[in-house]
């Protein structure tokens, strides 16, 4: 099953509420606090996603049963990655939009 979890916008200002993610050196913002389901994303420049899509461009995020079998068939650009426990994550583009699938378990 896949149901729209949020979308996923760019900034390089601290916003309430943010969460640090050690493993990839990003802050983020929950998309459950926020009523138009936007999570903000502020990447440290030694993040590993730095130079990747991720930290370039908006995307919007689907949550998923089973990572990799909603991943069978695409072609990920970044991941999948663990971002913290039981929580899963892979990028792919579709149509020139950048998608992301978040397993959490």
């Amino acid at each position: 099953m896949k149901e729209f979890h949020h979308i996923g916008l760019i900034t390089d200002e601290e916003k309430p509420g943010e969460m640090y993610f050690e493993s990839l050196k990003v802050w983020g913002t929950s998309p459950d606090e926020d009523p138009n389901r936007i999570e903000w994303v502020r990447f440290k420049p030694d993040s590993p996603l730095a130079d990747t899509p991720v930290a370039k461009m908006p995307h919007v995020s689907w949550k998923v049963d089973d990572l990799d079998k909603a991943l069978e068939g695409l072609e990920p650009v970044v991941g999948p990655l663990t971002v913290a426990e039981g929580v899963r994550i892979a990028y792919f583009f579709q149509d020139g939009a950048l998608v992301e699938y978040l397993e959490i378990k």
